[in-house]
């Protein structure tokens, strides 16, 4: 920390108006203080800038006259004092330190100023960046806890699905020949209810012949019309295992057919159904 004294010396020895000891004396302060060196440094340039502030000024051509009698005068011999008189500085000299005075206490002031200001520029970027760490901190543990949410959410749903297949059991449903199927052809159908989907196992089924289809539908009590599962084809051997799904929600199952229709499958039934059982 700088004392007053120390900024007042700092000053007069930017101005060079300190005597040879004083002189001497302050840069031994300086050899061991670098805030005190960097005080003069920031003296001597507020000095340099104000002295490029003011603009040259063309002396009175009288002025050269009064100074060599001022000099001469001062140069006289002057009465020794009383005893127990006091020696007064004149008022010449006086005048010739104000200024100097001045420019130190300006020196001093602007540099005090562009230290503060610096100061404050320096507290105000290190504010700014603890914002900006404080932001980014946020802005991660919020993106943090969004990624919790979800991989909470999406284990809640898997723990969802699992109770319910655990609680469920598939509902079989044995189809068997109506008076318009092959007499052998037989089917199977196991129905989970709770994912609306099922799986069909058909045996003894010929082909459908060119330019029809197997049409697999769900008879359910909440709907009018039975709902397409699907088209189903059978192999060479009249056999396949068919995994479906209801192109509706089937929520109250009462029945599977099989219908014979046109080729690619059609939204409402209009062939005749050769296999049929009830759930």
């Amino acid at each position: 920390m700088i004392s007053e004294a120390q900024q007042e010396q700092a000053a007069l020895y930017a101005l060079d108006l300190l005597s040879a000891e004083e002189t001497a004396a302050f840069e031994v302060e300086l050899s061991v203080s670098a805030e005190l060196r960097s005080l003069v440094r920031e003296l001597r340039e507020s000095g340099a800038a104000l002295a490029h502030a003011v603009e040259p000024q063309t002396a009175p051509p009288a002025l050269k006259q009064r100074v060599l009698q001022q000099i001469a005068a001062e140069a006289a011999p002057r009465a020794a004092a009383a005893p127990g008189n006091v020696i007064r500085p004149s008022a010449a000299a006086f005048g010739r330190w104000l200024p100097w005075a001045i420019a130190a206490g300006l020196m001093v002031a602007c540099a005090l100023l562009a230290r503060e200001r610096a100061q404050l520029q320096d507290r105000v970027a290190q504010q700014e960046q603890a914002t900006d760490a404080a932001r980014l901190r946020a802005a991660h543990a919020e993106e943090a806890a969004e990624v919790a949410r979800a991989e909470t959410e999406r284990m809640a749903q898997e723990s969802r699905q699992i109770i319910a297949a655990a609680q469920t059991t598939p509902v079989l449903v044995a189809l068997s020949a109506t008076k318009d199927g092959p007499a052998k052809a037989q089917a199977v159908v196991a129905w989970d209810a709770a994912r609306q989907s099922g799986t069909i196992k058909i045996n003894n089924l010929p082909s459908a012949g060119n330019g029809r289809d197997y049409q697999l539908w769900a008879v359910d009590a909440e709907h009018k019309d039975p709902i397409s599962a699907g088209i189903v084809r059978v192999n060479a051997d009249g056999t396949t295992v068919v995994e479906f799904k209801p192109t509706a929600p089937a929520k109250s199952v009462q029945a599977f057919a099989i219908s014979v229709e046109r080729e690619g499958g059609v939204p409402k039934r209009e062939g005749p159904i050769v296999l049929l059982g009830t759930a």
